[in-house]
């Protein structure tokens, strides 16, 4: 490809290729494989322009030049929409760099016709631009709506029929302008929405030559197989190949109920194994126009809009029929046009109807930016007024990354032998206490790849249970094994593990129904937890509660070490929806924070929940909010941002009525002339919308919103 660089800085530079080179596709697949070399940060592909911009570490300047001019313009590579972290950066760039385009274009136009053509010729404009507004309000009317669109249309039609052309205009550029700023940033949080709303694991379990073996979840391919186990989410778009399972499918469909799914049954990328074991034949690779529709879904359904959202927009149509009634009567008590006009020219409808989804949709986008996913505007608005939080224990209040401290034989079987055996299992199972085993297995140079295992059956929260080298092989819980499992507890285990364990963790292993030994977990609070808490007390929440499987002192340990209001232990994931439901019944607002697969009952029943970056597959999912970083400070600003918004949107309606009224006053007296009263009122509605795009999170310190 041949090239001219347009500019240059140290680590950036920009080619110009030649206008309208690429298409879009092109643009996204050239901009992605110039992000895959050594050395390059960002890449921008602009096909209106044919500019390339690129951003790189300075060693790899000469690189960069090569892979540009080395792409053939007759078969350049092409991408769709991506979903990924750097995919989903450059769609956010192009956006930004198509609205700037888009914004430029019309201001330049606007500025163009006023100094270049005659009065007459942009009235004749003017009227004509009318024409279109005059027929999305017959529409309306026609479908017994008088909604702001009527409004709108009456007032550009009857300054046209004024000969008030210039006002017009006027009103006419500004809707066009508030019309680009709306439209831009719902892609913003459409864009970034996409980009968060589909959770996958970074690799999967394929079936290869009869044996599974782990692989990228990016090297998935079509007509490969692939295992799933409980908890999982399905990567691909595939066709049950082998196996039984349900699946939820609320992600896509939004129902709860759970789909049975068995050989030769379709299943869709972004839904959840809760129960079963699949192989799946895969149809479309990671990425398939199947996630699209998810995506949509999320953004399209009223039900996850903001309550303020909702309110909002039936309150600015609900106003429209009144500004008439208004107008009507003025006219008849005056028999004055341009004081009845003021009532047409000014009215609230438009601010209220374009200031409040604004806002919501720029508070999702910034959450994005911060690293947190939001799957509607309603969980802002709930996440605002709660007042109780509940925390998952394991993985969500503790460490991330909880480390093996004993390991105690209760058999003839080693340390290592006990290892060995449970991290064979528990390799197949995203949780942190597996992979907290898996990790001293592999610390102690164990191999555990020539046990032969049988398909696992995983209880959630119990335990696992299969058969190794013909064994029948229990980990799990203390329940799980020495109730379910009818496992024979040793006398003199309690009092073992007392001395030995502490306020460890403990998971149990079992070889044909006999104990061999216990492994102990270490725990730890997050480095943060405690400093959250506090901040979150700070931030109005009255009520911080922990919902566990562990046993009673251990979970009573961890209580009084975090300083928390209460909690509850040796809680199975149904008691814990339970728990949460009886919060919800009491009067509270609930935010559910959680990690794996045993807290999705209890994240679908709060008003609000929230899955942390390293959560199951199921629970991130589930979820109501995603946090893509290990920290709990993500919450802290979350509550901040929710209540900020909710303060902006009260605050816009306190504003919107208050200057409106007083515009509306002005032009009836005669004090305002109705053309500026216009020109302000439009100005201002323009200003919030604008100013309900800037940051909430600027200001660092703490506020009490409540």
């Amino acid at each position: 490809m041949v090239f001219d660089i347009a500019s240059e800085l140290p680590g950036r530079i920009r080619l110009r290729c030649g206008r309208n080179l690429f298409t879009e596709a092109e643009a996204r697949g050239v901009a992605y494989l110039l992000m895959d070399l050594d050395g390059v940060r960002t890449a921008e592909v602009h096909p209106s322009a044919g500019s390339v911009l690129i951003s790189f570490e300075p060693p790899a300047r000469e690189s960069v030049l090569a892979a540009v001019r080395g792409l053939d313009p007759l078969a350049l590579p092409s991408a769709e929409v991506g979903l990924d972290d750097a995919a989903g950066a450059l769609e956010i760039s192009l956006e930004n760099n198509r609205f700037q385009v888009e914004v430029g274009k019309l201001v330049f136009w606007r500025a163009a016709k006023r100094v270049l053509l005659p009065m007459p010729v942009r009235a004749v404009l003017t009227c004509l631009r009318a024409v279109g507004y005059a027929a999305e309000g017959l529409r309306h009317l026609l479908a017994g709506e008088v909604t702001v669109e009527v409004l709108d249309a009456t007032a550009i039609v009857t300054s046209c029929l004024r000969r008030q052309f210039a006002e017009a205009g006027t009103i006419s550029f500004l809707l066009q302008l508030s019309a680009l700023m709306e439209d831009h940033v719902q892609s913003r949080a459409h864009l970034a929405l996409r980009s968060g709303l589909v959770v996958r694991s970074e690799s999967v379990w394929a079936v290869v030559d009869g044996e599974d073996v782990r692989v990228r979840t990016e090297d998935v391919r079509r007509g490969m197989v692939l295992r799933l186990g409980a908890g999982q989410v399905l990567p691909v778009d595939g066709t049950v190949a082998e196996g039984e399972g349900e699946v939820d499918e609320s992600s896509m469909t939004g129902e709860s109920a759970l789909v049975r799914k068995e050989k030769g049954c379709t299943v869709y990328a972004g839904t959840a194994l809760s129960d079963g074991d699949l192989k799946v034949l895969v149809t479309a690779p990671p990425g398939c126009s199947r996630i699209d529709g998810i995506a949509t879904l999320v953004e399209e359904s009223s039900e996850l809009k903001a309550g303020a959202q909702s309110r909002a927009e039936r309150l600015a149509d609900g106003l429209v029929p009144y500004s008439f009634l208004a107008f009507f009567g003025i006219l008849a008590l005056t028999r004055n046009l341009n004081k009845a006009m003021a009532v047409l020219m000014v009215d609230y409808s438009c601010a209220i109807k374009l200031s409040t989804p604004i806002a919501v949709m720029s508070a999702m986008d910034e959450a994005s930016r911060r690293g947190v996913t939001v799957r509607g505007g309603k969980y802002l608005e709930a996440l605002a007024a709660a007042d109780t939080i509940v925390f998952d224990k394991t993985g969500t209040l503790t460490n991330a990354t909880p480390a093996v401290s004993r390991v105690i034989s209760c058999s003839g079987a080693t340390e290592d032998e006990l290892l060995c055996l449970s991290a064979c299992i528990e390799e197949h199972f995203p949780h942190s206490m597996a992979r907290a085993i898996v990790a001293e297995a592999q610390a102690r140079g164990l191999v555990h790849e020539h046990e032969l295992h049988a398909e696992v059956r995983y209880v959630v929260a119990h335990g696992i249970a299969t058969f190794v080298n013909g064994d029948e092989v229990c980990i799990g819980s203390a329940h799980f094994l020495f109730e379910d499992e009818g496992v024979l507890k040793p006398e003199g285990l309690d009092e073992l593990l007392s001395s030995e364990a502490g306020a460890s963790s403990t998971v149990f292993v079992a070889k044909n129904k006999s104990l061999l030994g216990c492994i102990c977990i270490s725990d730890p609070p997050r480095a943060e937890a405690r400093g959250v808490l506090r901040d979150l007390r700070a931030l109005g929440f009255t009520n911080l509660v922990m919902i566990t499987g562990d046993s009673e002192a251990c979970a009573a340990h961890m209580a009084g070490e975090l300083g928390l209001d209460g909690y509850y232990a040796q809680v199975l994931p149904e008691d814990k929806a339970t728990h949460v439901q009886r919060l919800k019944d009491e009067g509270h607002t609930v935010v559910m924070v959680g990690d794996g697969i045993n807290d999705s009952p209890a994240l679908a029943t709060a008003d609000v929940s929230v899955a942390m970056s390293d959560a199951s597959d199921i629970a991130r999912a589930v979820a109501d909010v995603l946090v893509h970083d290990s920290s709990l400070e993500s919450l802290v600003t979350m509550r901040v941002l929710a209540s900020r918004l909710m303060a902006r949107i009260h605050g816009d309606y306190r504003f919107i009525v208050g200057f409106n009224s007083a515009l509306i006053a002005g032009g009836v007296a005669s004090v305002i002339p109705i053309t500026t009263a216009a020109y302000l009122h439009n100005a201002s509605t323009l200003a919030i919308a604008g100013l309900n795009t800037t940051p909430l999170l600027d200001r660092p310190h703490l506020e009490h919103h409540r």
